[in-house]
């Protein structure tokens, strides 16, 4: 994990480069464009302060909007003993910090991991999942959530969501700025999932439990049951499985097929 953990961490350095420098290159055109239209150089530094000020703002409170937008949500209580003792024992195996854990009430059986740090994440969990799901395969399945915050794979794919994957609303429509990057550019800073990604954190999380079935079983228990209305599609790499039917991620069967190779 700690090669992942590193690769991640400059990625995420050439990321946070990328993204600031992106962002000064479009205040500077927003100031040159303002300054010639009006006349006013004035006119247009303010236009430019304004631009930064509200792209740095969208981007460091993003985390939390796209928390809030998951409706029904509550946090863990001592419903959830089976849960709770789960994450903790996997967290005390991997060395990081308890996440926070929200329980989403849908039917739907999915996961995500958020957070753009190791140490304050926070696991989302669906009701439809703890429901279902066997002590083998949820624990299956937060190995595999729990081993993408070790590797710094969520911090990664949650700063890309904050700044390359931002979505600025204008009256009625939702404008994404930088949505036509090309999609290398996307997979290598986590804002898409590589379609290699999904192997390779099935492999970490059963490293962790040293048990393939159960991921195996935890994913046959999942699909087709997997997609979640209220998710955005922006945050869909943060899931276990996809929340949507469009999806160029890694088939189930494909997975579980990867998975009994180990």
């Amino acid at each position: 994990m700690d090669n992942l953990s590193d690769k991640a961490q400059q990625n995420m350095s050439q990321l946070v480069v990328f993204f600031a420098t992106g962002v000064a290159v479009l205040s500077a055109a927003l100031f040159f464009l303002v300054s010639i239209i009006s006349g006013s150089t004035l006119l247009g530094l303010i236009v430019a302060a304004l631009t930064l000020s509200w792209i740095a703002y969208l981007a460091i409170t993003s985390e939390k909007r796209a928390l809030r937008s998951l409706e029904n949500q509550q946090m863990h209580s001592d419903q959830y003993p089976r849960l709770v003792n789960l994450v903790e024992a996997i967290c005390l195996t991997t060395g990081i910090p308890v996440p926070e854990i929200r329980v989403l009430s849908t039917e739907a059986r999915n996961m995500a991991a958020v957070g753009r740090s190791s140490a304050k994440s926070t696991l989302v969990v669906t009701t439809g999942l703890l429901d279902s799901a066997t002590r083998i395969e949820l624990e299956a399945i937060v190995a595999n959530r729990i081993s993408q915050i070790a590797t710094g794979q969520t911090a990664l794919a949650t700063a890309a969501l904050s700044t390359f994957g931002l979505q600025i609303r204008i009256g009625a429509l939702w404008v994404r700025p930088f949505a036509l990057l090309p999609v290398s550019v996307k997979q290598r800073f986590g804002l898409e999932l590589d379609p290699s990604d999904d192997f390779l954190n099935d492999s970490a999380g059963v490293a962790l439990t040293r048990y393939p079935p159960g991921m195996v079983e935890a994913l046959a228990m999942m699909e087709n049951r997997n997609e979640l209305s209220t998710a955005s599609s922006i945050t869909d790499s943060l899931w276990v499985l996809s929340t949507n039917a469009n999806t160029d991620r890694p088939t189930v069967e494909a997975r579980m097929t990867a998975l009994r190779e180990l």
